[in-house]
């Protein structure tokens, strides 16, 4: 069935308003995506909210922007490092404006072995070449004594083959892909799949917090999303550190150790923390420039939403450093994915 992508930029007549706690539910089912289930969270927040005037949209401005929303004031973090530990605190207002607190901390060491299955190396490249390089000699010339030259180039390709596979492995390994006229880029429905479970620590204490306060499912998901926009610093990572090609993105548990990213990162956090929730749908959206996601829900009024295989998924604007709600999006991001016919979506779980 081919994808069907089309982005909603208003709803007019959509007021489904059903709340419920579930606190206890997600207590019991914080773990891996339920894939059979198709909707766990609903519509069931307020939209008199005001959007904020600061925007979300251009890359080269997020770094720049100062949040000026009096709300966000005890927005804060203390990146430290103590012994062999690594911990990272952060203070911020949520979308109810209560003031939460969020914390991580691991060894150093654990962080040193996570980091190397992240990125490829020019060393590492180029070893691939020269295994090819020289397989292919090889195996031409023994092929070749064997049956003549036809047999010779057969064998050659069988190798030209094994190689595409070792590389596509290797970029696969280090949360990579391979696209189409040999580019590579960050395969972010793969690194979101591996950071699940190491921001699980995350997603326990915004649930923590929610029983305390007895959110509503959205009051939840808006606490995961308003920690990423405003908590966590905008800005861009290196594509290339040394000889290690990064994809210019931070792995997510780098990430929150770190303090900062920018839109494909925060993305890449805020959906390993979001995760954790049983259920829980999301696709990436890709446009020029740009990075956001969007998540499984029935649209409330108002909310801005991408369709994708005939389904509903809600706009988040991770980047910040604006303070937007599930179903807002920044004027720059608006005019792109309006403008656009180059967006893509990758759901990150099938």
């Amino acid at each position: 069935m081919q994808k069907e992508k089309t982005v909603i930029l208003f709803i007019g007549f959509f007021s489904f308003l059903f709340t419920f706690h579930f606190s206890l539910q997600w207590e019991k089912k914080l773990s891996l995506p339920v894939k059979q289930n198709d909707l766990l969270f609903f519509g069931d927040y307020s939209q008199d909210e005001e959007e904020s005037e600061e925007d979300s949209g251009e890359e080269d401005e997020y770094e720049e922007t100062v949040v000026k929303n009096k709300i966000e004031a005890g927005t804060g973090q203390k990146i430290s490092a103590q012994g062999d530990y690594l911990s990272a605190n952060y203070n911020f207002v949520n979308f109810n404006k209560d003031r939460l607190s969020l914390s991580i901390s691991v060894p150093s060491s654990y962080l040193k072995e996570y980091l190397k299955n992240y990125g490829y190396r020019d060393e590492e490249y180029e070893a691939l070449k020269s295994w090819r390089q020289k397989t292919i000699k090889e195996a031409w010339e023994k092929a070749y004594v064997k049956g003549g030259r036809g047999e010779a180039d057969k064998a050659a390709e069988e190798v030209r083959l094994e190689y595409d596979t070792k590389l596509r492995a290797l970029f696969y390994k280090r949360g990579m892909a391979l696209r189409e006229g040999n580019i590579v880029v960050c395969d972010m429905p793969n690194i979101v799949k591996r950071n699940i479970s190491e921001l699980k620590p995350l997603a326990l204490e915004i649930q923590k917090q929610a029983k305390i306060r007895n959110y509503s499912s959205n009051d939840t998901i808006g606490a995961a999303v308003s920690f990423v926009q405003t908590a966590i610093k905008y800005k861009i990572p290196p594509s290339k550190e040394g000889t290690l090609h990064t994809g210019g993105i931070l792995p997510p548990l780098k990430a929150v150790l770190s303090g900062w990213g920018d839109c494909d990162t925060k993305t890449g956090v805020l959906a390993s923390i979001l995760g954790n929730w049983s259920g829980m749908k999301m696709v990436g959206v890709s446009v020029p420039g740009h990075y956001l996601m969007a998540v499984r829900r029935i649209p409330a009024k108002g909310d801005l939403f991408v369709r994708y295989e005939g389904l509903e998924y809600v706009l988040i604007e991770p980047a910040g450093p604006a303070w937007l709600m599930p179903g807002q999006v920044g004027a720059n991001t608006m005019a792109l994915l309006k403008n656009s016919k180059e967006y893509s979506l990758e759901p990150f779980f099938n």
